[in-house]
């Protein structure tokens, strides 16, 4: 059956979760390599789809100023959620579409051919194979066919799918959103709408065979930033031409050097990602990392990393990251904050713009 040709992407939420980082911007505009996060999710659809609607909400007007009305080739509409009352609420926002459409998150990396996967009848829903699904939502699968979504079990089975937020959809799921009642937090529920969409069309379930990032916080986006990276080229760092970079500094992968980063001499940076205009002064290292817009770390400071071995990452990213880079935690440091010259500063720590670290 043909693809559909329009696709909404929900990206309404302001993601406190994801603070620092999101204090100063929307996250569909937090930086990954050299582009923001919903660029990399649009990059996907591009042939696929002809129109793409965006909810938007949490500083929307910087998304809108970001990527217009079009985006190579696709023609871009903006609709507002103006009551964050939950997923099945922000699909309701996107009304009204008379057609099949692609529904995605705002704050995943997903793969073109996943998305492809959803559409291989009138509905479908992408799962993915976890080590612990207890914290995902999980398809309900009867006869070849979804016929619920169950959240955060305590005890899935081995061979539990996770559902990553890809389906596909078309327009006789709006009467169906319209009957969805409030769940116990008091939202609407996209898992909902499964159910009642299974309980007369089959819902196809697609196991994924591509990669899966979310960026939910801002470890995850870190993580995002150093699998990009990592895909970008063998040396698994991205390093934009307008970064100043002094002979004797070391920069170990995978790592993002943004656009007119500063690095001066002697200064390590290992498994970090430095966004626009951050600069690391003479001597300084920085370990597992995230340095927002404008930061600075003074001469001589440590920004300290460990391993957390309890840590399970949820990321599929098809071997391109060591598990140990993605268990490894630095610092995140915010939007143009200050790290003190000979700061020490402890691996987990996040440093607001309003506090500088010493």
């Amino acid at each position: 059956m043909p693809l559909p040709r329009h696709a909404v992407i929900l990206a309404a939420g302001e993601s406190t979760r994801t603070r620092p980082l999101t204090l100063q911007r929307p996250k569909p505009l937090i930086p990954l390599l050299d582009r923001p996060l919903l660029a990399h999710i649009l990059d996907e659809l591009v042939g696929i789809v002809e129109r793409v609607t965006l909810v938007v909400g949490y500083r929307a007007d910087q998304v809108v100023a970001a990527f217009g009305a079009e985006y190579r080739g696709m023609q871009l509409r903006y609709m507002r959620q103006t009551v964050v009352n939950g997923t099945a609420g922000a699909l309701l926002a996107a009304a009204p579409i008379d057609e099949p459409f692609f529904l995605l998150y705002g704050d995943n990396l997903v793969a073109r051919e996943d998305i492809v996967g959803v559409a291989q009848g009138r509905y479908g829903v992408a799962g993915l194979p976890v080590a612990d699904a207890r914290t995902f939502g999980v398809l309900q699968i009867e006869h070849g066919s979804v016929v619920g979504i169950l959240e955060k079990p305590a005890d899935p089975p081995p061979n539990a799918l996770a559902n990553l937020g890809i389906y596909c959809f078309d327009a006789a799921v709006f009467p169906l959103l319209a009957q969805i009642a409030p769940s116990p937090r008091g939202e609407l529920e996209l898992t909902d709408l499964i159910g009642a969409l299974a309980a007369t069309n089959p819902v196809h379930p697609h196991v994924c065979t591509g990669y899966w990032v979310p960026v939910g916080n801002p470890w995850e986006a870190l993580a995002a930033a150093q699998f990009l990276a990592a895909r970008h080229n063998a040396s698994q760092c991205y390093i934009h031409p307008s970064a100043q970079i002094h002979p004797s500094a070391q920069i170990v992968g995978p790592s993002v050097i943004g656009p007119n980063v500063i690095i001066e001499a002697n200064a390590i940076i290992n498994a970090s990602v430095l966004t626009q205009g951050v600069t690391v002064c003479t001597g300084a290292v920085v370990s597992a990392s995230w340095l927002d817009e404008g930061a600075k770390v003074g001469a001589e400071a440590v920004l300290h990393a460990m391993h957390r071995d309890e840590l399970q990452p949820s990321a599929e990213l098809r071997g391109t990251l060591k598990r140990a880079t993605l268990i490894t935690r630095g610092a995140i440091v915010g939007h143009q904050a200050t790290v003190s010259a000979e700061a020490q500063v402890a691996a987990g720590s996040i440093v607001g713009a309003a506090h500088g670290s010493g």
